[in-house]
Parts: structure tokens; C-alpha cells; sequence
């Protein structure tokens, strides 16, 4: 009976061991892997949050390995998480959730794939999700009832502008009543290849005003304001503008604006917007010659004037060109005057006060004129006529600048020598006298006639070899800007330092920007103004530079661009910049 008693423990003993390892396999065997997303149907630029969810009991889980996603873009890799308990019946139950966010970009359905993830060391994985993506630019275009309550558009002033014509491209964001705006952010990296662009101050906030498209009531706010100038005619694309913006439902306010960069609701999102391109066709400038035209579109008031009319030898005279009005003022370059013989130039200084407000581009620029007279006599600068364009009027308009007569005297101070032959008292010599014979030596053997005759040839050589510097910096334009590119990217970065300790961030960085550009353009006799940041690329490339030297110049330009935008860094911050730009030119200056 004691042998059966010990069996039977036995038996029991092992047929809890079973049931126990039987609870464990099923338990483990009750995990369960889902994966869903916020909205199966979405709108260009909404958010979608993908949730991967674990239930059951385990012990060790690791993080899903994320696919490539078609048709929408990940956020991040780094999920937010969140962690539940359960204890019922005696069983303990865990949920363990990965939430990633997902922005919806291209139009199309497209499948979310299955997600692996390892789970107590075995392989598990999620289910396929269909996602619909519509987009929101061409629904807000249509006529039926799956408009969106929110798109953003680009609206133009002319769609057929004149080459170098101001063009006023508005940013407008429209939305439906009950819908909340609370603010926006710019996306920096705006290109508009092509075009050569200046924002628009307005110091007013945006206000919204009510507008019915396609039967639908929406309200639309002007949030930012550009002047762009086509730099070349021809069927031309303003590329799209991304904004991010804040929004939240709330149907209880009647001015759904009203709360513009206020707080935050329960009901916060945020969406990414982007224009459609805009197409323009530029049109070509009238022929009228280069001699005249000086790049000018718009309407202007040109004058000519002089520092002085009297003056004397050596002294320099300032000859100052002054063009005020709206338009182009930025792209201007200065007329070419015709001077007489015995005048030299020294290169000239551009100066120019923009004035972005009232939504236009308007102000002066001045380009100023060193002349110096190396003789005395009278000098006449001969009449010059110029033209600019004028879009309002469809025609040039043309304007003569007087002639300009200048009088220089001797310099007093010059020191005139006259050789006048003098008599010597000589006494008589008496006595003895011993006579000799004077031996003749020739003048070769004398360096005072060697040098008599080799210096002049090496003064004529170099006045010759500065004569023809000068000429060709009046006549080569593009040899001119290549030797003036350093001194002029040079003057830019000392400005960009005084800008910014001035507290003019975002101006410094344009500056450091246009100091970097326009050097390259310079040297390389591309265009003065359009250029995008991938143009200057591609031309450093073609010139075979040093491949970490143009990652050096791409990194500083993309810098420039993000920081203009959001200039949120301090005088310390840009100063380094500034430093490298200054050694990375100092490098190209070397091979370009």
C-alpha cells in the first residue's frame, strides 16, 4: 500500500508539472501582434499615426524593423510608447504599444507591409494596412463633396510677365469654418529656380475674409508675401511653397482665425501644406541694345551727378549715378560711361536702401564713380542716354544723362627744375705745366646710359600692362566681376558680422549667402541673380573642384537657406560661419 501511496504522489506531482507547462505554452501561444492607423483615407500632408499593438503575456519584446514606406513619409524612428496590465482570473495579461506618425505625400493607395517584431525570441508579425491617399490640391479644384477643410495656394499677380518684371506671388491659406488655426511655420528650402526672390514685409498679422469656391464658403488668410523677378524669358515654373500649420476643430467660435498663434486645444493637429507649381510665361525683352539698356524693369527716376567741377591734379573726382523707383532695384547693374583720355577710374562702390513693404519692391541704388585727372586741361564726360522697361507702359523709356565738364588746374606744389647753364670764375693757372694725353672711354662702358635707356622701356611696359588692365576692366564685364569677386565677397562677410551685431540675423545670413554665390558666380561668369543653390553646385562640380571642399560650400548654403528662414542662433553662432565661409573662399580663390 506504500509503494501505491508513493505512486499516486508521484503521478500527481507530474500531472501538475503538465498543466503548468501546458498553462505556460498556451499563454505564450495567446500573443497577439496588430498593427492600425489613425485614418485608412487621407488627404496629402495629414499626419497618420501607425500603432503596433502587443498583447498577452511575454517577457521580452523588441522593437518592430520598419519597412520603406510607399507613398508616405516616416517622422521618425523613434516610436512613442505606451504600457498596460491585466490581472484577471489569476492570469496576468500585458499591452505594449509602438506609435509611429506618418505623413501622407503622394496621391494613389498604397500598403503598409507587415511589420516584423520578436517576441520572447520568436518571430512574429503584423497585419498589411490599406491606405487611400487623395490629393488635396486638385479635391480643392473639384466640385465634389470631398473637398478639403484646409490647402494652401500660390496666387500671382501677372502669369505673363515681361523678362525682370515684378511679380507678386501671395501665399493663401484657405480654410472651412470651425476650423482653428493657431500658427505656421515656414519649411526652409524654398527654390525658386529662375526667379530671383525678395519677401515682402507686412506688419500685419493675417486676417481671414470669407470667400465661396465652387458653391463651398471657406476663409482665406494672406500668410506670406514675395516679390519674384523671372531672370530669363521662356516657359518658367515657380516651384511649390510647404508650410506647416496648427489647426484644431472648434465649431463654437465664429472668427475661426481670431485665435491666430494662440493655445492649443484637445483636438490639435498638424498638417502639411504645399502649393501647386506655378507656370509663367515670361516674356522676352524688346531688342534695344546693350549700350543703353541697363537691366532696369519698372518704373524709375535716373540722375547723374558730380562731386565737384574744379579740381586739381591727382585729386579724385566722385561721379555718382543715382536710380530711384519700383521694380527690379536689386538686379540692376550701372551704366557704362565713355570717359576721355588722361582720365582713370578706380572701381566703383554700389550701395542700395531696399524698401519690401506695401507689397512691392521699391528704393534706390547708387553706384558711385572714383575718376582721377593725371594732367591739367578741361574734360568733358559726353551725354549718355539710358532706357529701362517700363511693364505698365509696354515700352522703353529713355532718358538722357547731361553732359558733365571738368576743369583741372596745375598742381601748385609740383616743383618745376630749370636746368640754366651758369658761368664759373676760373682764375689763370701759371707756372709749369705738363702736358698729357686724355684717354677717350666710351658711353657703353657708363651704367648711368644703360640705365637711362632700359628704364624708360620697363616704365612704358608697365603703364602699357596697367593701360590695357584698365581698358579691359571697362570693357570686359566678365573679366572685371572675376578680379573683383574676392574684394567684393570679402566686403559682403564684414557686412553679414555688422548686420548681425546689429540683431539682423536673417539679414546677415542673406548676406553670407550672396557673399558665397556671388563670388562663385563671379569667377565662374555665371548669371548675377536666379541661381539656386544646386546651380552652384553643379558649376563647382563641372570645374572638377575638390569634392570636400563643395561639401563644405554645400553644407554653408544650406545652412544660409534653413537659417534665413528661422533665424533662431546668436552673433557667436554666425561668426563661425562667417569663419569658414572665409576659409573655404580662401580655398577656391586658389583653384577658380
Amino acid at each position: 500500500m506504500k509503494k501505491i501511496g508513493n505512486f499516486c504522489r508521484i503521478l500527481g506531482s507530474a500531472a501538475v508539472l503538465l498543466t503548468f507547462l501546458s498553462l505556460q505554452v498556451v499563454a505564450q501561444s495567446d500573443v497577439t501582434v496588430v498593427a492600425t492607423v489613425s485614418e485608412n483615407t487621407s488627404y496629402t500632408g495629414e499626419r497618420i499615426q501607425l500603432s503596433i499593438q502587443i498583447s498577452g503575456d511575454f517577457s521580452d519584446i523588441s522593437r518592430p524593423e520598419l519597412p520603406e514606406f510607399e507613398g508616405m513619409r516616416l517622422l521618425s524612428n523613434t516610436p512613442s510608447t505606451s504600457r498596460s496590465y491585466q490581472y484577471i482570473n489569476g492570469q496576468s495579461s500585458t499591452s505594449y504599444t509602438y506609435s509611429y506618425q506618418l505623413i501622407a505625400q503622394q496621391e494613389g493607395t498604397f500598403e503598409i507591409p507587415s511589420i516584423p517584431i520578436t517576441i520572447d525570441g520568436k518571430q512574429h508579425s503584423t497585419n498589411p494596412i490599406s491606405v487611400e491617399i487623395i490629393n488635396r490640391n486638385e479635391s480643392a479644384r473639384s466640385s465634389g463633396d470631398d473637398r478639403p477643410e484646409i490647402f494652401l495656394r500660390l496666387e500671382v499677380s501677372d502669369q505673363q510677365p515681361i523678362q525682370g518684371q515684378q511679380v507678386v506671388a501671395d501665399v493663401v491659406l484657405y480654410f472651412r469654418d470651425g476650423l482653428e488655426v493657431n500658427s505656421y511655420q515656414p519649411i526652409p528650402g524654398w527654390k525658386a529656380e529662375g526667379f530671383w526672390k525678395e519677401e515682402l514685409e507686412n506688419s500685419e498679422r493675417p486676417q481671414a475674409t470669407s470667400t465661396i469656391l465652387n458653391g463651398v464658403r471657406y476663409r482665406k488668410a494672406r500668410l506670406l508675401q514675395f516679390a519674384v523677378f523671372p531672370t530669363k524669358s521662356g516657359e518658367l515654373e515657380i516651384s511649390p511653397y510647404e508650410i506647416v500649420v496648427s489647426v484644431r476643430s472648434s465649431r463654437s467660435r465664429e472668427d475661426s482665425f481670431s485665435s491666430f498663434f494662440g493655445g492649443f486645444g484637445s483636438n490639435q493637429r498638424q498638417v502639411e501644406l504645399e502649393t501647386d507649381p506655378v507656370a509663367l510665361n515670361v516674356q522676352p525683352l524688346p531688342d534695344i541694345g546693350e549700350e543703353i539698356y541697363f537691366g532696369a524693369v519698372g518704373n524709375f527716376d535716373i540722375s547723374r551727378s558730380i562731386s565737384t567741377r574744379n579740381a586739381i591734379e591727382g585729386e579724385s573726382i566722385e561721379i555718382t549715378t543715382r536710380i530711384s523707383g519700383t521694380g527690379n532695384i536689386p538686379l540692376i547693374s550701372k551704366p557704362e560711361y565713355t570717359l576721355p583720355d588722361g582720365i582713370e577710374v578706380y572701381e566703383p562702390q554700389e550701395n542700395e536702401n531696399i524698401n519690401r513693404r506695401n507689397g512691392r519692391i521699391s528704393g534706390t541704388k547708387t553706384f558711385t564713380d572714383v575718376i582721377i585727372a593725371r594732367s591739367a586741361g578741361n574734360y568733358t564726360i559726353p551725354e549718355k542716354e539710358i532706357a529701362y522697361y517700363n511693364p505698365s507702359q509696354n515700352s522703353y523709356a529713355t532718358q538722357t544723362l547731361p553732359a558733365l565738364n571738368i576743369a583741372i588746374e596745375r598742381n601748385p606744389d609740383r616743383v618745376a627744375v630749370d636746368n640754366n647753364n651758369q658761368s664759373l670764375p676760373v682764375a689763370p693757372v701759371t707756372g709749369l705745366a705738363s702736358w698729357s694725353v686724355p684717354t677717350s672711354q666710351s658711353l657703353l662702358s657708363y651704367w648711368w646710359f644703360w640705365a637711362g635707356i632700359i628704364i624708360p622701356i620697363i616704365l612704358l611696359a608697365v603703364a602699357y600692362r596697367q593701360k590695357s588692365y584698365i581698358d579691359k576692366m571697362q570693357t570686359d564685364r566678365a573679366f572685371a566681376r572675376s578680379k573683383k569677386a574676392s574684394d567684393k565677397a570679402d566686403q559682403r562677410l564684414e557686412d553679414a558680422i555688422t548686420l548681425s551685431e546689429e540683431g539682423n540675423i536673417k539679414d546677415a545670413y542673406n548676406m553670407l549667402q550672396k557673399a558665397i554665390i556671388g563670388f562663385i558666380s563671379d569667377r565662374l561668369n555665371l548669371p548675377e541673380a536666379g541661381l539656386s543653390n544646386s546651380d552652384i553646385i553643379e558649376a563647382l562640380q563641372k570645374e572638377n573642384i575638390d569634392k570636400e571642399l563643395v561639401k563644405n560650400i554645400r553644407m554653408l548654403l544650406d545652412k544660409c537657406a534653413s537659417i534665413s528662414y528661422a533665424p533662431s542662433t546668436s552673433h557667436e553662432y554666425l561668426k563661425s560661419h562667417v569663419g569658414l565661409a572665409q576659409s573655404t573662399l580662401d580655398k577656391l580663390k586658389k583653384v577658380l
